[in-house]
């Protein structure tokens, strides 16, 4: 049976709610209400006042600052409602050891969290990046619950909406000479024995197709058979969205044409489980697409998936 890949990279059980962004009376009734949690964003970090609990409430959000910005609603889950705040301080009552990175915090977030996590912060990366308007140049301000800025010059008074980048992402199968092998990468800058996919931009004008077909020749040098749509992720790091494949190849001579990668190669399930155990190859972090992929391909051979698979030194 093929696997799935888990729905935390597709569908998740926060509704947004998007009818009530511009109802700003309902949005001061439910965010004042006991109802309602709070994610609190300082500096690219989030804040959380215990370790089991990343939200706060209303009444300690109000103590947090004497004049709070301007927060995004997130949307709802059943009738708990959620917001995020960003702030540029640390407020008074807590300290460094009060935060921690989307990263690191990704690994064991659970669905619900994932998903407010990534939405807010892709918001507040782009409302940091958009304080002007592309058109004349003046002020903007935010809107539309923290979805929109709208320039502050009457004469030109455009709305902006967020804008994200889509990026093909994709295992490479070899299947020439009945090879089961799958290729992986690694750029100069990661720690030492971390390999992934391969990724790329989509430049404009191209679909996803031709995207993962060129991406391939450019960094790899081979040519594809076959690519298929597997699933997607948000990727706010800071703005991506991360478009997966599956593609195969029956060409195996790797070339890195563009440089960018500084190894690629190819291995077979049974090779990957005696490095990882060997502690020689590191792969993603499972919360990333580029993991769900590769653990794909993994169950495809053997029937299992790498959660199974650990350094021994781990063990």
């Amino acid at each position: 049976m093929q696997q799935s890949i888990q729905s935390t990279l597709g569908v998740s059980p926060i509704d947004r709610h998007a009818e009530i962004r511009q109802n700003q009376s309902e949005l001061n009734s439910i965010r004042s209400s006991e109802q309602s949690e709070f994610l609190i964003w300082i500096k690219g970090r989030i804040l959380f006042d215990r370790p089991d609990s990343l939200f706060f409430s209303y009444q300690q959000v109000s103590a947090l600052a004497t004049k709070l910005p301007e927060p995004i609603y997130l949307g709802k889950n059943f009738e708990k409602h959620f917001f995020a705040y960003q702030l540029f301080e640390l407020p008074e009552a807590y300290t460094e050891s009060n935060l921690t990175d989307l990263r690191s915090i990704s690994l064991i977030a659970d669905e619900e969290e994932l998903g407010l996590l990534f939405h807010s912060q892709g918001l507040f990366n782009w409302h940091r990046n958009h304080k002007y308007c592309a058109a004349c140049g003046c002020k903007t301000e935010i809107g539309n619950a923290g979805h929109s800025r709208k320039c502050q010059n009457e004469e030109c008074n455009k709305d902006h909406f967020p804008r994200i980048d889509p990026a093909v992402i994709f295992t490479i199968s070899d299947n020439s000479q009945n090879k089961d092998r799958l290729l992986l990468a690694r750029q100069a800058a990661w720690d030492e024995g971390r390999y992934s996919v391969i990724a790329g931009f989509v430049e404009p004008g191209e679909s996803l197709e031709n995207a993962v077909i060129r991406e391939t020749y450019e960094e790899v040098g081979l040519k594809l058979k076959s690519a298929s749509y597997v699933a997607s992720q948000p990727w706010p790091f800071p703005s991506s969205m991360m478009v997966g494949f599956e593609a195969v190849t029956d060409t195996n001579e790797i070339t890195l044409i563009d440089n960018e990668l500084e190894h690629a190669m190819w291995i077979s399930a049974d090779e990957m489980i005696e490095e990882i155990e060997s502690g020689k190859l590191k792969l993603p972090f499972s919360v990333s697409i580029s993991w769900h992929l590769i653990d794909r391909w993994f169950h495809q051979q053997t029937g299992r998936s790498l959660a199974t698979v650990t350094p021994k030194d781990e063990i």
